[in-house]
């Protein structure tokens, strides 16, 4: 093939589903998220060249802010990125070769984040007498993902002696809104459930009232009983969730706890994939720290540091890849 420039073209937009137009014609309405272009390979005399087998290695720095793919309510709403090399070719009348060729394939954007360095904890209490149960709840945070797991601690007080526990029930729930033009559609579903017998809580009985206090640990994804996404917000697009706990002492019981709060559901990186990523930045500050120093006064008695990326002995590409439902937030296209 005879060309002479190649372009890399990394695009991303939001697809937000009109209305049908047919039993397999979809009509979307299209938001542009990002759009980076970037000159991979030139040639010299900006002239056709042949080339026949050639390796060009590339990079691409993407946006912190932009959010991670995803398809919700049945692909009434999607954000989805692709990869393009627009090659600049000789055309060929003869063949009806025209003088540009695009390769393209879809790309997966997945966010990631470290869990957060400050907890922002919250805590629910009431220890009236006349309520007959008194109650300490506590979330260990607002925030959760992979590695930072959601922690409540149950601490009942029972000032009624009469009052005997049912169950504790700890649930996480999504909610996706798409909105189109005036209409929002909605849709929830349950993530996730973990449910304590009271028979299961052990009751202290060497205070003056009965007392029983629990930590309940809900981990994600294993806990997880559907596909899920990450908390998410575009232009048209939103996902959000809450944790909702029950404490049950019966069906019908005036004394039953119901209390939810909203939290945010993150990609967060495993402590091998933070210590790659770290690993990663220093070495990245030791060759802009050595070009910096050839700039100013060259020095020709050592050498540069390994351009190689400092990943650990049993990894072969910079970060592990992501699956598109499993948020410091950064990304990286590599090749």
């Amino acid at each position: 093939m005879y060309i002479k420039q190649i372009k890399l073209s990394f695009s991303g937009a939001e697809f937000i589903q009109l209305h049908d137009t047919g039993p397999k014609f979809l009509n979307y309405g299209t938001n542009s998220i990002c759009n980076i272009t970037t000159e991979l390979w030139k040639s010299d005399n900006n002239d056709y060249q042949e080339i026949r087998n050639m390796i060009l290695p590339f990079e691409i720095p993407l946006p912190n802010d932009i959010p991670s793919s995803l398809s919700v309510n049945k692909d009434r709403g999607k954000i989805e990125y692709s990869l393009r090399a627009i090659i600049s070719r000789k055309p060929n009348i003869k063949t009806f070769q025209g003088s540009t060729k695009v390769i393209q394939c879809a790309y997966i954007v997945d966010r990631y984040s470290l869990p957060p360095s400050i907890p922002n904890p919250i805590t629910w209490k009431n220890d009236k007498p006349k309520k007959g149960i008194g109650y300490e709840i506590s979330l260990n945070d607002r925030v959760f993902g992979p590695r930072y797991p959601i922690i409540v601690r149950v601490k009942l007080t029972f000032f009624d002696a009469r009052l005997s526990l049912e169950d504790i029930v700890i649930s996480l729930k999504e909610y996706t809104a798409v909105t189109i033009k005036s209409e929002i559609k909605k849709k929830r579903k349950n993530v996730g459930k973990k449910i304590i017998k009271g028979k299961q809580i052990p009751i202290s009985k060497e205070t003056q009232y009965n007392e029983c206090i629990m930590d309940i640990n809900f981990t994600i994804p294993d806990d997880c009983l559907s596909i899920f996404n990450w908390s998410e917000e575009s232009f048209h697009i939103e996902v959000t969730h809450k944790i909702k706990i029950k404490v049950n002492f019966g069906i019908f019981s005036r004394h039953n706890i119901n209390l939810e709060v909203p939290v945010k559901i993150k990609n967060m990186m495993s402590e091998e994939e933070e210590s790659c990523l770290v690993a990663e930045l220093l070495h990245q500050e030791e060759i802009s720290r050595y070009l910096d120093s050839e700039t100013l006064q060259p020095r020709y008695d050592s050498s540069p540091p390994s351009y190689e990326p400092n990943l650990p002995t049993n990894q072969t590409s910079t970060l592990p890849s992501y699956s598109l439902n499993n948020n410091t937030d950064s990304q990286t296209s590599q090749t």
